[in-house]
């Protein structure tokens, strides 16, 4: 039921003995209902006769009021219309149904409002955690977008830096092409001038160098006729049995300047009993070098019979070692040919001398040395070492000298030594032993050793052995220095050695009375597995005219520097002090 077009709400049905009231209202004026139903009330009667011909209708503040005039159906009734009671209570009934089905519909749409409105609550809080997410996102994305702005702006500063240095460099690049271009001008100007100049001294040294072989030409012609030329003398030792051990040794010895012209021109034989090798010795000199002799070789029997009675070593066919037989024969030659008969050996004299004042034992030593020591042996292959032991507990020094003939150096040991000290491989990368050099020898013999166990030293003034330090160096060096490279006793110990044919030891020489160059006069070479066992040769610098000769037992050919180094592995070498003058 409508009226106007807007909703209405039913709210209650009343009837009087003559009117049927029904009270409907618009949504929400539910305040005014009381005080309308009693204002209603109390106009009913006097209303009643002025509107019982009409329906009429009353606004008040919202509220509709429908009267149904009663007493005008009644009326109607009586003047002939068979209107029953039955049908007033029937339209009363489908009233209560109308207004009852208004009731509910309004109920439900209350109920739908509800429901709406919780809807609309759960959904705004869904919503709200959408939006959270949402609003979460926006700010992790700005938070992204500011992060990346500022690596950008980052990104933009270096780059504006970066051009800036370049353009610095560009600048810096260009100054340095001009710069560059005034120094090839400058350069090539230089460079013709040079080129001139170069071609004026060409032209004078091309004149200077055909004057001097002209000249050349005129000395040789006049030493043609004044000075003819002196033929090395060239003779080899026939191997008489095993010995090429003593013929490389004896060529090496016989090839010292300075020893085969004493035994040539002043070696006086005394008694041949006390200077037996002595006297063997200038034998076998004299045929070596004999120039009438029409031999290619020599054979030393006499030599070899003498050497065998005197040192039951070299006695037999066995074979032996160039070093223990060179070692044996300087000793014996000194023994024979010194003019002092004191027999003092000073090594173990002074060795027994506790003293730390360095001089007084220097002194000590020399006035010994010069008493004991006289002989062409001793001025030729004698030099003068020392040593220097610190006890550890009170760290006093006491120094020592000694007299040396030979430096060995074990090859092995040193080639560890460096390994040890992370300065070398213990193996190539072909697997065989590193090359060793001869001055790294030198370093190797004056490191300092520590003295423990039962190498201990005995202190006067700690009364007890103790730990101590031990070095060694050279105080004088010979005038012929014969160096063994120790390849040890049993497999030989093959590894290269570099060995220079002029030797500076002035940084190993601490008394430089002589000068400390050196030059090479000889090497003897082994070939073989073992020191005792295999082939020994010569390359040895003749006297004469100054070539090197290999000495093959007995044979002797011209031979070149170079085939030291690829014909055997180096065992002895012989330098010569060089002075000034030779």
């Amino acid at each position: 039921m409508g009226c106007g077009g807007s909703s209405i709400s039913v709210i209650e049905v009343k009837q009087n003995s003559n009117e049927l009231l029904v009270i409907m209202s618009k949504k929400g004026n539910n305040q005014n209902l009381k005080e309308l139903n009693k204002s209603n009330e109390d106009k009913k009667e006097q209303s009643f006769h002025s509107y019982k011909n009409e329906e009429s209708k009353y606004r008040y503040n919202g509220w509709i009021f429908k009267s149904f005039n009663v007493h005008q159906e009644k009326e109607q009734q009586k003047q002939g219309d068979n209107v029953s009671e039955e049908f007033i209570l029937e339209r009363k009934n489908n009233l209560e149904e109308n207004v009852a089905s208004l009731k509910l519909k309004t109920n439900k749409k209350e109920e739908n409002k509800d429901n709406r409105n919780k809807d609309n609550v759960n959904g705004n809080n869904k919503n709200s955690k959408i939006v959270k997410k949402k609003v979460k996102k926006k700010i992790t994305k700005r938070i992204s977008y500011k992060k990346r702005l500022e690596e950008l702006e980052k990104k933009e500063k270096e780059i504006k830096e970066n051009a800036i240095e370049i353009s610095k460099l560009e600048e810096t690049h260009e100054k340095d092409k001009k710069n560059n271009l005034e120094a090839e001008k400058n350069f090539n100007k230089e460079k013709k001038s040079f080129e001139n100049e170069k071609i004026q001294k060409d032209s004078k040294l091309s004149e200077r160098e055909n004057n001097l072989n002209k000249k050349e030409e005129k000395l040789k012609k006049l030493e043609e006729k004044y000075f003819p030329k002196i033929k090395p003398i060239l003779i080899g030792l026939n191997n008489i049995g095993a010995t090429c051990y003593m013929n490389a040794s004896l060529q090496c010895l016989s090839n010292t300047k300075e020893l085969t012209e004493y035994f040539l021109k002043d070696y006086k034989e005394k008694d041949k009993s006390k200077q037996i090798m002595s006297h063997e010795y200038h034998r076998v000199l004299r045929h070596l070098w004999d120039e009438n002799s029409k031999e290619k070789a020599y054979s030393p029997n006499s030599f070899k019979e003498v050497l065998s009675k005197e040192n039951p070593l070299f006695a037999g066919i066995a074979a032996n070692d160039s070093k223990d037989f060179i070692n044996f024969l300087i000793e014996r030659l000194h023994q024979e040919l010194n003019n002092i008969n004191k027999d003092n050996n000073v090594t173990d004299s002074w060795m027994r001398i506790n003293q730390a004042n360095e001089m007084e034992v220097l002194k000590g030593f020399l006035q010994d040395f010069n008493t004991t020591f006289n002989s062409p042996i001793s001025k030729l292959f004698y030099g003068i070492s020392e040593t220097k032991s610190q006890c550890q507990g009170c760290t006093i020094i006491k120094y020592n000298f000694q007299v040396y003939s030979f430096l060995e150096f074990p090859l092995q040991q040193v080639n560890q030594y460096y390994f040890n000290n992370g300065k070398r491989p213990l193996f190539t990368n072909d697997g065989r032993n590193p090359d060793v050099d001869l001055y790294e020898c030198f370093e190797y013999n004056r490191k300092i050793d520590l003295m423990t166990g039962d190498n201990q030293m005995y202190c006067n003034i700690c009364n007890r052995q103790c730990n101590s330090t031990y070095t060694t160096s050279l105080y004088s060096g010979p005038n012929y220095l014969i160096l063994h490279l120790n390849r040890g006793k049993g497999a030989v110990y093959e590894c290269n050695v570099i060995f220079p044919e002029k030797l500076n030891l002035f940084n190993y020489i601490t008394y430089n009375q002589e000068g400390t160059l050196y030059e090479l006069n000889a090497v003897i070479c082994h070939l073989g597995p073992s020191s005792m066992s295999g082939h020994f040769v010569a390359y040895c610098r003749n006297r004469m005219d100054k070539q090197w000769y290999l000495y093959n037992d007995g044979l002797v050919n011209l031979c070149t520097r170079e085939q030291q180094y690829k014909d055997g592995m180096p065992y002895i070498l012989f330098y010569r002090l060089h002075k000034y003058g030779d």
